[in-house]
């Protein structure tokens, strides 16, 4: 949801300014996002406690179920066994990743990607993607064993002296191109509504919601983007909508930002049907959950998640991101110019 926000919001900025940047980076989304992330965990976990073990969640537990539970933990632990030096690998390339996207730019203090010129559109050449794809690249080089190289791996001089984490064969065999491609017509779909004006068209119309106050306003977008998710794909429909929202602030003078971002978060609040992410359906296929079970419990995650949400664009989201003040870019397109 992060990428769909920010390639979006990039795209609107340079529509009404060419070089024009939203202004969002790995790290202000971080102090954003983190937040309220450990608020949401908090709560919903409250919830199931209360949910599913009613009373009992306020009484101590059973010593005999705790040790079973325990003994059941360090059974699965051993079965990983110790960490091989490809698992190493991954993780020294994943922490490099997250490092590389929040140190990329810091607003007030700058980033490595000064290090780098600009391009013709006066953006910076070193962005998200380009860590991303620089890791990427790196797993297809990196060595999966210690390779038999300065006398380091004796064990077996049978082995190969070079095998990489990463092999095409099995990016080809693993990596989910279906969704990839279903992304990709996320991008266009959303495209074509910009283009032909549709989301301009849905934007203007839902100004019948400028009578409520703002954050009303946002309260209610984020139920209808949180139900409409839980049938439809999170990527897809924050792709979708991205233009839309972008649209409906700008008609009512608001930052884009504050619209565009609570609808980016609220695709991924998808906790009551199976069908409705991935990780919903894996714990439905283990058949000890039904989906009224799910459906129920989900629900009242919904809520909760939605209403920390609205509390957290409301307050930290405002200085982090300048939602209090409109872009000048934006200044010249009123409510009226904009939905002529």
């Amino acid at each position: 949801m992060t990428q769909n926000n920010h390639m979006c919001s990039a795209e609107i900025y340079e529509k009404y300014e060419k070089g024009a940047d939203s202004g969002i980076t790995f790290a202000n989304w971080m102090a954003f996002a983190f937040p309220l992330s450990v608020l949401i965990l908090i709560l919903c976990w409250l919830w199931l406690q209360i949910f599913f073990l009613r009373s009992l969640c306020c009484k101590k537990s059973d010593e005999t179920r705790k040790e079973a539970i325990q003994k059941a933990i360090q059974l699965e632990r051993k079965k990983l066994g110790r960490w091989t030096f490809g698992e190493i690998i991954v993780l020294i390339c994943f922490i490099s990743l997250a490092l590389l996207w929040i140190f990329r730019w810091i607003p007030g203090f700058g980033g490595w990607a000064n290090l780098f010129q600009v391009d013709v559109k006066g953006g910076p050449y070193a962005r998200d993607s380009t860590a991303a794809m620089l890791i990427a690249i790196a797993l297809f080089v990196l060595p999966r064993k210690l390779p038999n190289i300065f006398c380091w791996n004796k064990e077996d001089d049978k082995k190969p002296y070079y095998t990489p984490i990463l092999t095409w064969e099995t990016a080809v065999h693993k990596v989910p191109w279906g969704i990839i491609i279903l992304l990709g017509g996320g991008f266009a779909l959303a495209e074509a509504s910009k283009i032909s004006g549709l989301s301009k068209l849905v934007g203007c119309r839902l100004t019948v919601f400028s009578n409520m106050d703002l954050w009303v306003m946002n309260l209610v977008i984020c139920l209808i983007v949180a139900a409409a998710t839980e049938i439809t794909s999170n990527s897809a429909t924050a792709t979708l909508l991205m233009p839309i929202m972008a649209e409906l602030a700008i008609s009512l003078g608001q930052h884009p930002l504050y619209l565009m971002i609570s609808t980016a978060v609220a695709c991924s609040f998808a906790f009551m049907l199976p069908v409705a992410t991935p990780p919903n359906a894996i714990v439905f296929s283990t058949g000890f959950i039904r989906i009224p079970d799910m459906a129920s419990a989900g629900i009242a995650m919904n809520v909760i998640a939605i209403l920390g949400l609205t509390l957290a664009i409301n307050t930290w989201a405002i200085p982090i991101f300048g939602l209090d003040v409109l872009p000048s870019i934006f200044n010249t397109t009123g409510a009226n110019a904009t939905c002529l």
